[in-house]
């Protein structure tokens, strides 16, 4: 099963680098749980994935007054899985990423996913503040470079 497993894996690499590798951006929207909408002017990613990994090397958005920057993160790919280190975060396919992250100093959960669409792709991110949605950041990015 496990050789199954990694031969999908590695047919599907050279898709996944295609289809989620390089500079995208694209407008959107931010919602916070208070109800307050505002339109997102910019959403940008810059992805690289090779076989062993996915390496996010700058992200952000302006979304009114909201601005935001993403630093420099990596995940090993294995098996069609995101790790860092030595936590599962989520996974890959040749549609999707997903992944969410935990942060026990303050009970938040970060989820992040980007869709494979055929001319884009749909950002989706949230951020649980404990309990309740904190904020939701959702666009289309069409790829850049």
């Amino acid at each position: 099963m496990q050789k199954i497993c990694a031969l999908i894996t590695l047919l599907l690499l050279p898709t996944l680098a295609q289809a989620f590798t390089g500079k995208f951006s694209g407008q959107g929207m931010a919602r916070y749980s208070s109800g307050r909408n505002y339109q997102c002017s910019e959403i940008f990613l810059h992805l690289k994935i090779t076989e062993q990994e996915l390496r996010l090397h700058e992200g952000g958005y302006i979304c009114g007054f909201l601005q935001a920057g993403f630093d420099q993160f990596k995940m090993d790919i294995r098996a069609g899985q995101l790790w860092h280190q030595d936590q599962l975060l989520g996974t890959i396919t040749e549609d999707q990423i997903t992944y969410q992250i935990y942060d026990p100093s303050d009970n938040s959960t970060y989820y992040f996913s980007l869709i494979k669409k055929p001319q884009s792709l749909h950002y989706f991110e949230e951020w649980h503040d404990g309990e309740k949605i904190a904020l939701k950041v959702e666009g289309e990015l069409i790829k850049r470079d």
